[in-house]
């Protein structure tokens, strides 16, 4: 096993939403996500475009990197022209990521920081990365932190720059609640055969605090943002139910 690459960053961390059974069985999650391989192809296509059109080495980062090998790092490095640093605040899920990453982290092109995410990327040189990604992460937050997080990326994205965010963005009226109902039966059918009542019950509770007003991140709102900002051809490139991927670049 080669020297592993992570580093740490000081000062407190904020909010943790993953530090008890959510984040020891995440892995469950997944089961309860139907499209999360659709998810997973508009994003590899995204990046796929993106690197193809440049032919050139290129930096992306990951907000909440999570485990890192089935989400979002792990396609980032499916493209050999990323270098790849992938960012988190909670140490269950970066030792997760450091155990399956081994050889990705040996060879260099991974990097592992923990930390906020918002601390993290103000320490960051203006246009450091040429991708920002994430997924199912930014949902978590406050909507004001999100609102800070989402300038950092702007000053961090470098020009034609690319910002590709999977998640649950909220959809308005009947559409928003059908879609939340449409989940919450989904973690019934997963966990309920399994005998995981203790899982449903975290992740039912976890859903119902994602509608808050100060969290709940609503997909037009988010566009308007993003617009404002300055990004370019801000769009949702995929929707099913809750799960959207939201693709922007920067001019």
């Amino acid at each position: 096993m080669g020297k592993v690459a992570v580093s740490s960053s000081a000062g407190d961390l904020p909010e943790r939403r993953f530090s008890g059974a959510l984040g020891d069985d995440y892995e469950l999650w997944s089961l309860a996500r139907p499209f999360l391989g659709e998810v997973h192809d508009v994003v590899v296509r995204a990046v796929r475009s993106f690197t193809q059109a440049l032919d050139r080495p290129l930096r992306a980062l990951d907000i909440g990197m999570g485990m890192g090998d089935g989400a979002i790092t792990g396609l980032l490095l499916a493209d050999a022209q990323l270098s790849v640093t992938g960012v988190d605040n909670e140490p269950k899920m970066i030792k997760k990521a450091r155990d399956r990453l081994t050889a990705d982290l040996s060879s260099g092109r991974l990097k592992i920081v923990i930390d906020d995410a918002l601390h993290f990327l103000a320490n960051q040189p203006n246009h450091a990365y040429h991708i920002i990604a994430s997924g199912y992460v930014l949902h978590n937050l406050t909507a004001d932190y999100r609102a800070r997080l989402y300038g950092e990326i702007w000053r961090v994205l470098a020009p034609s720059g690319l910002f590709v965010n999977a998640d649950k963005y909220a959809q308005t009226g009947e559409a928003h609640r059908e879609a939340l109902r449409w989940q919450l039966n989904w973690f019934f059918d997963v966990f309920v055969p399994r005998q995981r009542c203790d899982l449903l019950r975290e992740w039912v509770l976890h859903y119902v605090e994602d509608e808050a007003a100060d969290r709940v991140m609503p997909e037009a709102d988010v566009i308007t943002l993003l617009k404002d900002l300055g990004f370019a051809d801000v769009r949702i490139a995929y929707r099913r139910y809750m799960d959207a991927v939201l693709i922007a670049h920067k001019p």
